[in-house]
């Protein structure tokens, strides 16, 4: 809706831009402020929150101004779990380089590309390794081209050569990728797709996202979970441990989630508060589940106490 420049990041400097905007824009009372997970996002909301509660213009004092962007996390737990990059990843990685390094080397691998009748309409590109999900278009765009990456080994001696030349840190670029290296790729690519499709979903702006949070909750969670267990694919287990912690980092307390992400659930009328009560017993036992339960119930309360007074009914 708008950009300005701010003096600096500092937490009041934010605040006080956001809180000028709302003003300029004539919104006299605040609900939700989407942010990402920056502490100085945090204090910035905290500013807003405190001056909209002084003039009386937040929905219950500001309690749910706070929402922490769902995609943003989703993209700090796949990304704990991309620390270590596999060798296979890096394969493929090295060997997309090697094709988007010059013209001349794309037009010999576009030539492969014909003489084994691949169809496929993306474009090879090369990833951006801060943004997981450049990682994962990379290798789903790879595979379709297995074939001429085999071929262009057989043909093109400059590609053999490329993997056994040291860099000017002396160091060989690893590859290029074997049968095993795609195999282990199909499987990364199947696990990050979980996670680009839920992110895809996070980001619609065509239709309604806040009701469809919980249910990508209880997905990603069931995934992480069969594949933390003892039979779980040994290649994943160990990236998907380190997801399941920063999971529970930020979902593993209702303390660090905004009630509001139930309650549109609750309102939903396809699920109800049975749904959720459900879910919560699943995951945290009876007793613990009923309690999240009832703060849910007591938030949608408080809510509809504040809207029936704003209408005056």
């Amino acid at each position: 809706m708008n950009f300005c420049p701010i003096a600096n990041h500092k937490e009041d400097t934010i605040g006080r831009a956001v809180e000028s905007c709302s003003l300029k824009w004539g919104i006299d009372r605040l609900f939700t402020i989407i942010a990402d997970n920056a502490g100085s996002n945090e204090l910035a909301i905290d500013y807003v929150k405190k001056k909209t509660k002084e003039r009386d213009s937040s929905i219950l004092g500001g309690e749910f101004m706070h929402m922490r962007c769902c995609a943003h996390i989703l993209n700090l737990i796949v990304q704990s779990g991309l620390k270590s990059i596999h060798e296979s990843i890096a394969k493929v990685r090295n060997a997309v380089r090697y094709v988007r390094a010059s013209p001349a080397r794309f037009e010999k691998f576009q030539e492969c590309v014909e003489n084994e009748k691949i169809k496929a309409k993306c474009l090879l590109s090369l990833d951006v390794p801060t943004r997981w999900n450049s990682t994962y278009l990379m290798l789903d765009c790879a595979l379709k081209f297995v074939r001429a990456f085999d071929r262009l080994e057989e043909e093109d001696g400059h590609y053999k050569l490329y993997f056994c030349e040291a860099d000017g840190n002396g160091k060989k670029p690893i590859g290029p990728p074997n049968y095993l290296d795609w195999e282990n790729v199909k499987t990364f690519v199947k696990f990050l797709g979980i996670f680009y499709e839920a992110t895809l979903r996070f980001s619609g702006s065509l239709f309604v996202t806040s009701n469809t949070y919980f249910h990508e909750l209880i997905s990603i969670e069931d995934q992480l979970q069969q594949l933390c267990s003892v039979d779980g694919d040994p290649l994943l287990k160990s990236m998907a441990v380190e997801m399941k912690k920063k999971n529970e980092k930020y979902w593993g307390s209702m303390d660090n989630i905004n009630l509001i992400l139930f309650v549109t659930v609750v309102l939903d009328p396809r699920y109800r508060l049975k749904y959720v009560k459900f879910w919560f017993r699943e995951w945290y036992g009876k007793d613990k589940g009923d309690a999240m339960s009832s703060k849910v119930r007591d938030a949608l309360k408080r809510l509809y106490v504040e809207r029936v007074g704003q209408n005056g009914v």
